[in-house]
């Protein structure tokens, strides 16, 4: 069993990946952005270690990895899983969640990469794993500056595996779909416009994920999956979750046109695009 550091470990599918990780017997550091939200690490079985850490501040990162360092003397494991997510058009995209968008999903996890890889390097082994989403494969609406930073910390995962495999350092993308715990209840843009052009859109998108919620997967898909790749037991590059897994991968397959026929439909805004009123 290792040392694994999960980010954004405090709610939703983080706080699940600890106390499943830790269950297995890892020694699990919590990264936490925020101390009021540690209920769900109440009772947490194993060796479970609570530790401040917001991605978007260097000095967090850096604390967290020596931390660990000095008290295990190593780190097996970093699951960047830390990321938020608004609904927004991108014309009216505030800088606020843009910027905080892209600061958490992927300049807080390339940041706290960063950290772990001296240790790692030095070491011979280790496994990075990025918590990414289906919707990083094709861009849904709403979700631009989301989709953005997911896509792109999967580039740089690409990049990074051919760099660090000399050292005995794996890298791995996992997507989940729509997620019990997960981001799947995006909240609008705090800063957007009272009045806007994409009011049906928006109006229709909330009541598409509102109507999911009866269907959410469960999270336990991302902690196996997670947990495999610790021990070994699955060895590939990128692994699609559940049961939107197959279309996200036939959207991949497809041409740029039958892709994009095959996102309207599964979101049901086909008027949109024809301009066509709601239905």
């Amino acid at each position: 069993m290792g040392v694994v550091l999960v980010t954004g470990a405090g709610r939703g599918i983080g706080a699940r990946l600890t106390r499943g990780l830790a269950a297995k017997g890892h020694t699990v550091y919590a990264g936490l952005r925020s101390a009021a939200t540690t209920h769900e690490l109440e009772d947490a079985p194993g060796d479970v270690r609570l530790a401040p850490c917001d991605v978007t501040s260097p000095d967090d990162a850096r604390e967290l990895v020596a931390r660990a360092v000095d008290e295990c003397g190593r780190i097996d494991a970093l699951v960047n899983n830390a990321g938020v997510a608004w609904f927004a058009p991108a014309e009216e995209m505030s800088e606020h969640v843009l910027r905080t968008t892209l600061e958490t999903n992927l300049v807080g996890a390339i940041r706290t990469t960063q950290c772990v890889l001296p240790t790692m390097r030095a070491q011979g082994s280790g496994q990075i794993v990025m918590i990414s989403t289906l919707a990083a494969a094709t861009g849904l609406p709403l979700e631009s500056a989301y989709c953005a930073s997911k896509a792109g910390l999967e580039a740089f995962a690409e990049s990074l595996r051919h760099e660090v495999s000399r050292f005995g350092v794996g890298v791995s993308v996992i997507e989940p779909g729509i997620t019990e715990g997960g981001l799947s209840t995006s909240i609008p843009d705090p800063g957007a416009p009272a009045h806007s052009a994409y009011t049906a859109l928006l109006d229709h998108t909330h009541a598409f994920y509102d109507g999911a919620q009866s269907e959410l997967e469960s999270p336990q898909l991302v902690v196996d999956a997670v947990a495999a790749v610790l021990d070994g037991s699955a060895e590939g590059f990128r692994y699609r979750l559940g049961v939107t897994g197959p279309l996200i991968e036939q959207v991949v397959r497809a041409g740029d046109r039958e892709g994009e026929a095959l996102v309207r439909e599964a979101l049901g805004i086909g008027w949109w695009a024809d301009g066509a009123a709601a239905p």
